[in-house]
């Protein structure tokens, strides 16, 4: 207001001494001289600048004045139509030569100005600082965040590690358990067939029946098919040195617990230590009515043992060799084909029992692979979900929208349901896996180790990357990693590869598979598939055929590398990159597949269609 006030003031006292114009150098020009006397039109003004213009062929908005500088002392006034000079103000316009106007200089600022200016920059400044210590603060939370959430990730695992480290102790306890009880069961069993107990061997066996109860067994046809065979196990159960109860009883010269254990099932000529049958061994102890008692039950005294003796040869007693000689053979000859004939009855009511066995198992087995497809297939829409979680967040922290909150609750929603989709997976997984074993060994078939190439884990840059000794290339398949630890996926993710996650859905999207099977090509590096534990061998061909028909089998087949083949898969709306000229033989033999996954074993069409290479852990070398 002050500045206003002085400027007003400054004008009003100008005007009351005439001054009408500002000279060049700043000092009033008289009333009536030069471009300013009466009757001539300024030389300022818009027709003079036009005809200016015109006379010199500028056409400039801005025409120079010139301005004399009066000399001093009294000056007389000009006649109309002449200087001061005696020139007319024409022959003055074109005699000067056309100046431009002199640029004004900046207007000094007042200190109101500059107040307000300091003002703005000290706020400005303040706005800084504190949208840093806001950054540097959020950058703080989220280091804290992911160090709290690696801790937790830490201590989960670690919790899962000592979980399935007790589950194993508890369960080679409980096998160790039962080893020890069967022990003292047939301890039991061989202790009182020798001192002649009946009783003490019904109570052993009554207590294999109870433990049998005790896992569930039943008393339908497989129920008593399990109860029979665990019965004649511990019936006809041997010492260190090969003796059965049958052949001890022989030995303590007990004809009733002869008679018990043949009636149970127990086999007359079963041959112990130094192969000698319970017939021999009471012979040779003179318990002639032990021996009475295995003639009349089947027992065979034409079998030598390992010293080349009989029985009869052996036998202690005059009366126990006469009984072995006076039997008649014919008797023996036709209780033994009565035992065989009972014996393949028998064989053959458990062979088919044992089919029957393994059609449920197999039946079994079958539920239990439906079953672990339906939980890897809930597994992978909850990767695909969480996938989408952590998008919707993203766009959420780019938008700055105030719905942060509710997408990191559906992402730690989502997680947590991949975790329990994760564990059920894997109990599917264990179940199958003792199903399919118990099955091989009802039929007696024995799981070979897995074909292909082992690779120690520090060697996967030589094996994998260099291929030292080209065996994979000698093989001619595309590689498929098989590590249940993940540690070549998160080994093949941070090398130069282009990565697929198959569980990703942004991952699989039909263009983003082509430009990295493209890129892979074009700057000659793997392509790697992670299909973690989930079998995605089918979808990942599903998508390379809607790509392009047959890109699965071409690729697979490696028919894509020859004759330039991969080249069709270029578009017109790709980059520069791609161009058909960039491709260069020198960099696409370099090109590599590789499918990484953590199943222990995988389906037996990916071992055909793939060359398996199992990663070994350092405890697994040794």
């Amino acid at each position: 207001m002050r500045i206003h006030a002085a400027l007003s003031r400054n004008l009003r006292a100008r005007e009351r001494a005439g001054w009408h114009e500002l000279g060049v150098a700043g000092k009033p020009a008289p009333a009536g001289s030069g471009r300013g006397g009466a009757g001539r039109r300024p030389v300022n003004s818009p027709c003079h600048k036009r005809m200016s213009g015109k006379k010199r062929g500028v056409r400039s908005p801005a025409v120079s004045r010139k301005v004399t500088k009066p000399s001093p002392g009294p000056k007389s006034r000009a006649p109309p139509g002449k200087s001061d000079s005696g020139v007319t103000p024409s022959q003055t316009t074109e005699a000067l030569p056309s100046v431009p106007d002199k640029p004004t200089p900046p207007k000094e600022l007042s200190r109101e100005d500059q107040a307000a200016i300091t003002i703005q920059c000290a706020y400005r400044k303040h706005l800084a600082q504190k949208e840093r210590t806001r950054r540097i603060k959020e950058k703080e939370e989220y280091a804290a965040l992911m160090d709290k959430l690696q801790k937790e990730a830490f201590l989960a695992m670690v919790k899962r590690e000592q979980e399935q480290a007790r589950r194993e102790r508890e369960k080679e306890e409980e096998q160790r358990r039962k080893r020890q009880e069967e022990l003292k069961r047939r301890k039991q069993m061989l202790e009182a067939a020798f001192e002649g107990d009946i009783e003490e061997m019904k109570a052993v066996l009554k207590e294999v029946g109870d433990v049998l109860s005790r896992e569930g067994v039943g008393h339908d046809d497989r129920g008593k098919a399990v109860r029979l065979k665990s019965h004649m196990a511990m019936v006809e159960c041997a010492d260190a040195n090969g003796n059965t109860p049958l052949s001890e009883a022989s030995g303590g010269g007990h004809p009733a617990a002869i008679k018990f254990l043949i009636e149970n099932g127990a086999h007359p000529n079963c041959k112990g230590a130094f192969g000698r049958t319970p017939l021999y061994r009471a012979a040779f102890g003179g318990h002639l009515a032990a021996v009475e008692m295995l003639l009349q039950h089947g027992s065979d005294p034409r079998i030598y043992a390992d010293d080349g003796n009989t029985p009869e040869q052996v036998a202690s007693l005059d009366a126990v060799v006469d009984v072995l000689r006076s039997w008649d053979i014919n008797l023996t000859d036709a209780m033994l084909k009565k035992m065989e004939a009972e014996q393949q009855r028998r064989a053959q009511e458990a062979q088919k029992q044992k089919e029957a066995e393994t059609k449920r198992m197999a039946a079994n087995v079958q539920e239990l692979q439906k079953e672990q497809e339906r939980c890897q297939k809930e597994l992978q829409r909850a990767y695909c979900d969480l996938n989408r979680r952590i998008t919707e967040h993203d766009k959420c922290e780019r938008k700055k929208m105030d719905k942060t909150e509710i997408t990191l609750q559906a992402i730690k929603d989502a997680e947590t349901l991949v975790d329990e989709l994760r564990l059920a997976a894997e109990k599917a997984e264990e179940k199958l896996a003792l199903a399919r074993l118990e099955l091989r060994e009802q039929t007696q078939e024995e799981e070979g180790e897995l074909p292909g190439l082992k690779c120690p884990v520090a060697e996967l840059h030589d094996v994998l990357l260099k291929d030292v000794g080209d065996r994979i290339q000698a093989d001619g398949r595309w590689p498929l990693v098989i590590d249940p630890s993940g540690q070549a996926a998160t080994f093949l993710r941070y090398q130069d590869t282009n990565y697929l996650d198959t569980l990703n859905p942004a991952h699989m999207q039909p263009d983003r598979v082509r430009l990295a099977l493209l890129g892979a090509l074009r700057f000659g590096k793997p392509l790697v598939f992670d299909m973690r534990e989930i079998d995605m061998f089918e979808t990942v061909k599903r998508q390379l055929d809607s790509i392009q028909p047959e890109l699965a089998q071409d690729l697979l087949s490696k028919n894509l590398l020859n004759k330039d083949k991969f080249l069709s898969l270029i578009r017109p709306g790709d980059g520069p990159e791609y161009n058909r000229n960039q491709f260069q033989i020198s960099r696409t033999i370099h090109f590599k597949v590789f499918f990484v996954t953590k199943t222990k074993r995988p389906p037996d069409s990916q071992l055909q269609t793939l060359l398996p290479i199992q990663v070994l852990l350092p405890k697994d070398r040794y």
